[in-house]
């Protein structure tokens, strides 16, 4: 892929996200710690034994709790004549099962010892969800537009259609740079400049994106639950010992019931997660069956005969 006077960059490495979970047994509905940061840049430019550390754009860790967070940095000169940039925008936030991260960079410049290396654009994005409790799946993505490179003498500096860009005796420039510490978290480079010129090293992130997630939180398994409600005529009244019947997909009756004098049902210990279909029968009455999504505890559903 191209990168000349407008580029892309966009590797995944996991395509899943929480939003195409699919459905398993056991669901969970919170993780149990999460964790995120957007940084617009970070840059360590270092000579000799002096250090200096800029941050621009940075929205600091979530807390294990989760939560969300946006910042907005105006841009402009961040080190005159060597390092600044347009508006940054980075957030990140946790909640439910995902972690997400992200982070967008207009108009970079950075002057490294004479090295011009401009972007109108550099973004990135983290995502962690827990669709697999057992296996916390991630991803990360990352684009560059406009990117341009030049050499102290202003010739430019040739790009890749991929990789990364390699200057001799000076260092390296790295694309979409991925990291990961274990299960559950992916860090994310949009860009990292690393070069050593005339004693003076830069080292420049642009757009980094961190997600990490903890799945083992509360869990809901199948468990079993109660059915209540009424059997009644169209007016109201009592429909009394009329049978109850639930049946699972396959048309198998799994509980009975018999209504009492009020007409008052209750099917004990059903399994949850389930659709069933409730039937009633009773002499003199027709029933419409019905169905039934059965998730937790259902109360007052009532079940209406027809006379014949």
């Amino acid at each position: 892929m191209h990168r000349g006077r407008l580029s892309v960059i966009s590797i995944c490495i996991c395509a899943a996200i929480a939003a195409l979970c699919l459905p398993s047994q056991a669901q969970i509905t919170t993780a149990q710690k999460f964790s995120g940061q957007g940084t617009g840049i970070l840059s360590v430019i270092s000579s000799g034994q002096t250090s200096t550390t800029t941050v621009s754009g940075d929205t600091c860790p979530l807390p294990p709790r989760g939560g969300s967070a946006t910042v907005t940095a105006t841009g402009g000169p961040l080190i005159p004549g060597v390092l600044g940039s347009g508006t940054i925008v980075s957030s990140t936030s946790g909640s439910g099962i995902t972690s997400q991260a992200s982070s967008s960079v207009s108009g970079f410049f950075l002057n490294a010892g004479g090295y011009q290396i401009t972007a109108s654009n550099v973004s990135s994005s983290a995502q962690c969800n827990c669709c697999d409790i057992a296996s916390p799946m991630c991803s990360a993505q990352s684009t560059i537009s406009g990117l341009s490179i030049r050499d102290p003498s202003g010739a430019t500096v040739p790009i890749p259609a991929s990789g990364d860009v390699t200057i001799a005796g000076v260092g390296t420039i790295r694309f979409n740079e991925r990291t990961s510490t274990g299960t559950g978290d992916i860090t994310v480079n949009g860009m990292h400049v690393l070069l050593t010129v005339g004693g003076t090293t830069y080292d420049v992130v642009v757009a980094r994106s961190h997600a990490d997630i903890v799945c083992s939180g509360l869990i809901i398994t199948a468990g079993d639950v109660d059915i209540s409600g009424h059997v009644v005529d169209q007016n109201g009244a009592p429909i009394v010992r009329a049978t109850v019947n639930i049946s699972n997909s396959n048309g198998v009756v799994v509980k009975s019931a018999v209504s009492d004098d009020s007409g008052g049902y209750i099917l004990t210990g059903v399994q949850s997660g389930q659709v069933y279909i409730i039937s009633a029968s009773s002499r003199g009455y027709v029933f419409t069956p019905r169905s039934l999504n059965l998730q937790d505890e259902v109360t007052g559903f009532n079940l209406v005969g027809i006379p014949r």
